[in-house]
């Protein structure tokens, strides 16, 4: 496997910026011209805080992930994260993957607990932490799994299916335990009853 050099800017603003270059001087020299990366030229390089000779082309992405754990996700941009401004999903994403890899709590980013016994209302940062009511649960569309968050619906659909994620479809719980027919895969009844000639999940029944 290739290798290349990692590299890891420190900017003005108290800002960081990593990247990959087989030819460092050349691309310092693009930064410190703005011409490399959006975040180096609204932050300009102060000086090379460290270069990792001989890396991974993934050790990118993995030292971005330390330094924003470190510093800030808003504070560092590399790898995968080249963006001026990362969207919510990518921010809540990240803090998820951080407070896993520090043995945190994945929902508030605290110590002492795993997500299904957290009741925290904010997390660490002080943001809210919204809760589903048990009323609804979200179904993947391309397996049977079903999830109480949507958040936790969308993450596994990314990886369930290896294309764009496609809507979810909401599903009521029932209040009691019913029957589900395998047929069409709709509870309430069973398949000797089931005159359906569409599966729930929307293909024709022969």
């Amino acid at each position: 496997m290739s290798t290349t050099n990692i590299y890891i800017l420190r900017c003005e603003g108290n800002r960081y910026y990593v990247g990959k270059s087989n030819n460092l001087e050349k691309r310092k020299q693009q930064h410190l011209n703005g011409t490399a990366s959006a975040w180096t030229k609204k932050y300009k390089p102060i000086s090379v805080e460290k270069i990792i000779p001989n890396a991974s082309h993934f050790d990118e992405d993995k030292y971005t992930k330390e330094y924003m754990s470190k510093y800030g996700i808003d504070n560092v941009r590399g790898g995968s994260y080249v963006e001026l401004e990362l969207d919510d999903f990518q921010k809540e994403t990240l803090n998820r993957e951080i407070w896993g890899a520090k043995d945190l709590c994945k929902q508030c980013g605290r110590p002492g607990h795993f997500v299904k016994d957290c009741y925290a209302k904010t997390d660490v940062s002080g943001n809210t932490i919204e809760y589903e009511d048990g009323e609804y649960e979200w179904g993947c569309e391309y397996c049977d799994r079903t999830f109480t968050t949507e958040f936790g619906c969308i993450v596994h659909e990314r990886s369930c299916k290896g294309k764009s994620v496609k809507t979810q479809y909401l599903k009521q719980r029932t209040s009691k335990e019913e029957g589900v027919c395998y047929r069409c895969g709709r509870s309430g009844h069973y398949s000797s009853d089931c005159y359906a000639t569409k599966h729930a999940k929307g293909y024709y029944i022969d």
